[in-house]
């Protein structure tokens, strides 16, 4: 039953991670004066005429994994107290930007995307966020010392939060402001 509720706990995290992931997008959006519309996986800016200027670009795109990595930094800062749901939220910020990273093979993902049009090359900062991540995670996990019915937990979690998440996209509420 543990297991299950581990599963569920992930699963609820997935939900509400994305949907601050992208509100970190949508909230910078809305600062540079764009009207947003935003989905569960997406956030679509427009309301200005002519082109976007690059950096609004960068910078909307930098919004959602900057909401993300400060999630994982407040649960990894108050781990006392967040107890196993701690190493839940930095394991999901974590596994949010490595499957981002993969996806970038072919279709850059934000850091991907902002990091290529710096110059920096395609990798430099979605290795540096999912190092990051993983580095918390690391030391969250070593705390914690989960049992090998967590990591099962976690695989299920990750696969049916995430395919939903991407396959079930429709189906999940969506915003404009």
């Amino acid at each position: 039953m543990r297991l299950i509720k581990t599963a569920a706990v992930l699963l609820l995290c997935i939900i509400v991670m994305q949907y601050l992931h992208e509100l970190g997008h949508a909230l910078v959006s809305k600062a540079l004066g764009y009207d947003v519309s935003m989905s569960i996986n997406k956030v679509a800016s427009s309301g200005q005429s002519g082109p976007v200027p690059l950096w609004h670009s960068q910078l909307i795109a930098l919004g959602g994994p900057a909401a993300t990595i400060c999630i994982a930094v407040l649960a990894f800062l108050g781990r006392r107290r967040l107890g196993d749901w701690a190493l839940i939220i930095v394991f999901n910020a974590m596994i949010m930007r490595m499957i981002a990273a993969a996806v970038s093979f072919s279709h850059p993902n934000d850091e991907a995307w902002v990091s290529s049009s710096l110059n920096l090359g395609t990798w430099t900062l979605p290795l540096l966020v999912c190092a990051f991540l993983a580095g918390l995670f690391g030391i969250v996990l070593k705390e914690v010392r989960p049992r090998w019915q967590w990591f099962i937990a976690m695989w299920a979690g990750v696969s049916i939060g995430y395919s939903a998440v991407v396959l079930a996209e429709k189906s999940f509420p969506q915003f404009a402001f």
